[in-house]
């Protein structure tokens, strides 16, 4: 199986340098290295220019945020014939030997949609924000079973291995998402024509930003999108999953934010467009190969294939 690995950058120098070295000592060798730069200020794009000259650089040349960059790096990788894109931002860096076992997965039959590695901080302690969800699926889980691993419904970006010939029949990443929850609305899209594996043996090390507790302009994200994939899934199966009952949900989190929140005019814009967007609007649908058409001839040329 040949093997991309997409990394979002942006504004992250340090991590980057740190995740490139990880990428590229991995025991399970990648035959692709794409970064996506989502329009850095501190020097990224030309550091990979001069110290990872074989690996493929994509400036975008504005921050698309998270959403937009996977969206990219999931499209470069379709076009140069990968079988697996293995995805993560720029902070996170896998153990040497996190490949392997997450490509052994699969490589097997049943064939899961994604494969999700163990998260950890710098402590090794597993980080809460970035555990996969278990599936309650009885078919799932014995299909897992027999591949050594826990089924899932949905993951993060942060060192999910995703089947690219699923995802070559479904739209890309929504870019509109920007931040947060694009990666989990995409692998549940996965998830629904497969099954993703949790596999523990797979380690990727990460930043715990669980103490950052006000979200201040980002809140507006947080509302809209967890609207949109209320609203994006196919197979309500209880109240709890259905638009109305999220929006009460989603508006008591909102109280909660404005009794920390450091600026209520900021709170209260947020939300009220948070909650108006994420129950009127919709993020629009790009299908594999409709980025790159936007293109101009020269970069299509010169990102038709891998290096």
């Amino acid at each position: 199986m040949s093997v991309a690995a997409v990394v979002v950058s942006f504004n992250r120098l340090d991590y980057l340098k740190k995740c490139l070295t990880a990428l590229e000592e991995q025991t399970r060798p990648l035959d692709e290295i794409i970064v996506v730069e989502n329009g850095s200020t501190d020097g990224s794009a030309e550091y990979v220019r001069q110290n990872h000259p074989g690996i493929t650089l994509f400036e975008t040349g504005a921050n698309l945020g998270g959403a937009g960059g996977f969206a990219w790096g999931l499209e470069l990788a379709l076009k140069h014939g990968h079988s697996l894109a293995w995805l993560m931002d720029d902070d996170a860096e896998p153990r040497r030997d996190a490949l392997a076992p997450l490509v052994a997965a699969m490589e097997t039959e049943p064939r899961p949609g994604f494969a999700a590695p163990l998260v950890e901080d710098e402590t090794g302690a597993v980080v809460q924000g970035n555990l996969p969800a278990v599936s309650t699926d009885a078919n799932a889980q014995l299909a897992a079973r027999k591949l050594g691993g826990i089924a899932l419904t949905h993951t993060t970006f942060v060192g999910a291995l995703v089947d690219l010939k699923l995802s070559a029949a479904m739209p890309l990443p929504y870019a509109d998402f920007f931040i947060w929850f694009d990666d989990v609305e995409y692998t549940k899209r996965l998830a629904l024509t497969s099954f993703g594996i949790h596999v523990v043996e797979a380690r990727m090390k990460h930043p715990n930003n669980a103490g950052k507790k006000d979200m201040g302009g980002r809140l507006y994200y947080y509302l809209r999108n967890q609207l949109w994939i209320t609203r994006l899934n196919p197979r309500p199966w209880s109240l709890t999953q259905r638009p109305l009952f999220r929006l009460a949900e989603l508006s008591v989190l909102a109280l909660h934010q404005f009794r920390i929140a450091g600026n209520k005019r900021l709170w209260v814009s947020s939300t009220a467009r948070g909650l108006a967007h994420g129950m009127f609007r919709m993020p629009a649908a790009v299908q594999p190969g409709d980025l790159f058409a936007t293109l101009p001839p020269e970069k299509q040329k010169q990102f038709s294939s891998r290096p």
